[in-house]
């Protein structure tokens, strides 16, 4: 059975675990210092000792020449750091230097021995001794009691037990105190994640922690703003989508129903072949658009980018369209050549034909339409004959159209400048729509190919 197979009983929120955490933390400190206490205090009391010892040995040396001096040294360090001097010419009150000739006679001149125990061997009373055989003839001796460590080291004890039963009384306090407020800005953060989830968006998510959770506080903030705002979006487009396609479907239905029937006179059944047709080719052309549409804005959508003549792409697309030309009667002026651009053939073919296509598709009949190259701007320019009360970003708009597309002759999904919009600006071109005067103009600034 592997560890993730295993269910826990227990399940600790995160309150609980920063408790237990910092508890353990604090706990683990306190044993840490017993054991450190318990196992190397001595030896460290020893070690700082025995350095105090070398630096009162180091003084005498220097004033062993000036009597008077040492002996006033000797009963000051006697007296501060509790230690017994004995020096060999000094008889009175250093009788037991006598008990230690074995030491002296084993050593060298100039060398030194640390020894601990006993004095006696009955007293009970550890001692750390110093010996060394100086210059001359010279014996030194330097002793210090290791009573003072025993009765400290309880003392430590003492203390240290209460400092630990302190520690984790306050520490206790403090990181339930904590805790309990990490844990309500995060139990908040969960609230509106569900909230989120269960595409409610909450307006105003917002904490004032000032760390990491304040952040998460703001991106999800964000993050309700926009998924609100695309699943609108995404409502708005699929009601239009079936709006636009309810009423070719329901033609194609009931035309399809009246033939099936024989309902429909033979002097009829073309107009209604035709109708159909129409409406079949309609439909065709705006699935095609909602799959371009959806595919280009996928975010791992990729450009596929070559050197392209957008002189023969916009006299290819006109020619697509002559028979709107020809039956509006529209007279097409063009002012442009050997315009070289960079990018996706397929989706600049689109592009091309939607701009052509709305020019002279919302023109008036007998009118102008102009395609024009202007200090590197290619601009498409028609007159139209109603003034359009939206704005031109509304135009961009899936399902968007101006007032002259009300009329029931006028074919279209609304989704041409949606498409345009959205190619231009994966190839990064700069474009402007504006009208005035009655005229819709539409300019792309034209990058050249590197």
């Amino acid at each position: 059975m592997s560890l993730k197979q295993i269910n826990f009983p227990i399940k600790l929120n995160f309150f609980k675990k920063l408790f237990l955490l910092t508890i353990g933390i604090v706990f683990l400190t306190i044993i840490t210092s017993f054991i450190f206490n318990s196992f190397f205090l001595d030896k460290f009391y020893i070690y700082r000792k025995k350095q105090s010892i070398i630096e009162i040995r180091n003084n005498i040396i220097k004033l062993i020449d000036d009597r008077d001096k040492l002996e006033n040294y000797i009963y000051f360090a006697e007296d501060n750091f509790g230690v017994k001097i004995d020096l060999n010419f000094m008889q009175n009150n250093r009788s037991h230097m006598n008990n230690n000739k074995k030491i002296y006679n084993s050593l060298k001149l100039n060398e030194s021995t640390f020894k601990i125990g006993e004095v006696d061997g009955t007293s009970g009373v550890m001692f750390i001794r110093y010996y060394e055989k100086l210059n001359n003839g010279y014996m030194l001796s330097i002793r210090s009691s290791m009573a003072v460590i025993a009765k400290h080291i309880h003392d430590i004890f003492i203390f240290n037990l209460f400092t630990a039963f302190f520690s984790l009384f306050v520490s206790g306090i403090l990181v339930s105190i904590f805790s309990k407020k990490i844990n309500r800005n995060i139990m908040y953060l969960k609230n509106s994640a569900k909230k989120i989830a269960r595409l409610e968006y909450p307006d105003n998510i917002k904490l004032s922690s000032g760390d990491e959770l304040e952040e998460l506080a703001q991106s999800l903030n964000e993050m309700s703003k926009e998924l609100s705002f695309a699943i609108e979006n995404l409502k708005l487009f699929v009601s239009n989508a079936s709006h636009e396609l309810k009423t070719p479907i329901s033609v194609l239905c009931l035309y399809s129903q009246a033939l099936a029937r024989d309902n429909v006179p033979s002097e009829r059944k073309k107009e209604y072949y035709k109708t159909m047709l129409e409406k079949s080719l309609e439909m065709r052309t705006l699935t095609e658009s909602l799959l371009t549409l959806s595919k280009i804005n996928s975010p791992d959508y990729k450009l596929t980018t070559q050197q392209i003549n957008l002189e023969n792409m916009i006299k290819s697309s006109l020619e697509q369209f002559d028979y709107i030309e020809f039956e509006k009667n529209i007279n097409v002026i063009t002012n442009f050549s050997n315009i070289e651009v960079n990018g996706d053939y397929n989706l600049l073919k689109i592009a091309i034909n939607n701009l052509v296509q709305n020019m002279l598709k919302y023109a008036p009949d007998e009118s102008n339409v102009e395609i024009f190259l202007e200090n590197g701007t290619l601009i498409f320019k028609n007159i139209i004959t109603t003034e359009v009360n939206k704005k031109t970003t509304d135009l961009f708009e899936p399902f968007q159209r101006g007032e002259n597309a009300l009329d029931k002759n006028t074919e279209g999904s609304g989704l041409g400048l949606s498409l345009v919009k959205k190619i231009l600006e994966l190839h990064r071109f700069n474009f402007d729509l504006k009208i005035e005067n009655n005229y819709f103009i539409f300019k792309i600034l034209i990058k050249k190919p590197d």
